[in-house]
């Protein structure tokens, strides 16, 4: 039986926090968005909050769903921290041990992971890839019911990529320049029009910057595909809103694979195959409920 859980979306941007109904699902009437500002601040708003409504209505377990890259090895001195992370100022910061106070059992994995474990799980496929594009891209994967750590968990986004014809934007990650997340996140995309991502709601469907934004979101998607062959790939995120970015994106997926894999879930089927969230915008939260959940079946 479902318990009530608490449930974080960190993001860099913003972040969300909830409690669940008694059935784990997302109640409204107990949320809360944090704009990310610094690690000090934004942690103890959301603490500060779960803190008084632990009161209100008391949750088991808490699933957090971060933004990355993170340390997930639980052997490891930084297990539960952001590591590497070009955000500045959240460098190397303890996100579980932020919580530790409130006396329950924590859950921790990527954001991307964790929604490729709930989608997976709705849609009853053994295998799923997650990815989201927005303020940074990541992909989660899901093989055979288990996310993929490894060393640390995939970081597909930094695979450096073929450019677009006609494309000289120079790219915009710190440590790789024009690799996939370098070339079409918010930021990226904003640059190539000189204006500041939050103005890019302003920019109509029809315009150029959106093929370009999807051809490199397919060449990721091309890649999930070659390299484990998932039997979905969602794609979530801010800048996946945008009417016609899919169309864009499985057209550009098509053309990249050339017909090398004649698979008819691909050739006949890619809109089933390459698919937005069930949830939408609350794949987040779920997820992380979702984590908290599998901690208490655990115990």
């Amino acid at each position: 039986m479902p318990s009530i859980v608490a449930g974080i979306e960190m993001g860099g941007t913003g972040c969300k926090v909830a409690i669940s109904d008694e059935n784990g699902q997302y109640d409204n009437n107990y949320s809360l968005n944090v704009i990310t500002t610094d690690p000090q601040n934004t942690l103890r708003q959301i603490y500060e909050w779960l803190e008084t409504k632990n009161t209100e209505r008391p949750f088991l377990a808490i699933g957090i769903a971060c933004f990355g890259p993170v340390d997930l090895d639980k052997t490891s001195k930084t297990y539960g921290f952001i590591t590497t992370t070009p955000k500045p100022g959240w460098q190397y910061v303890d996100v579980v041990g932020a919580f530790k106070g409130l006396n329950v059992p924590v859950a921790f994995e990527t954001d991307v992971n964790a929604p490729a474990m709930t989608e997976a799980a709705l849609r009853g496929d053994s295998s799923a890839a997650y990815i989201t594009v927005g303020t940074g891209v990541g992909v989660g994967l899901v093989l055979e019911n288990i996310p993929v750590h490894g060393l640390m968990h995939p970081e597909g986004a930094h695979i450096k990529c073929e450019r677009i014809a006609g494309d000289d934007y120079p790219g915009d990650c710190p440590y790789h320049g024009s690799c996939i997340e370098g070339m079409c996140k918010a930021k990226a995309v904003a640059d190539r029009l000189n204006i500041m991502p939050s103005l890019l709601s302003t920019i109509p469907d029809d315009h150029p910057v959106w093929n370009i934004q999807a051809y490199y979101i397919a060449q990721l998607c091309a890649s999930v595909i070659y390299l484990t062959s998932v039997k979905r790939i969602i794609i979530g995120g801010g800048l996946m809103k945008r009417n016609g970015l899919f169309e864009h994106i499985r057209k550009h997926v098509l053309q990249i694979l050339n017909d090398y894999l004649n698979i008819p879930t691909i050739t006949k089927n890619i809109d089933d195959y390459i698919v937005p969230s069930k949830l939408g915008e609350l794949i987040g939260l779920q997820s992380a409920f979702d984590l908290a959940q599998r901690v208490i079946e655990k115990k």
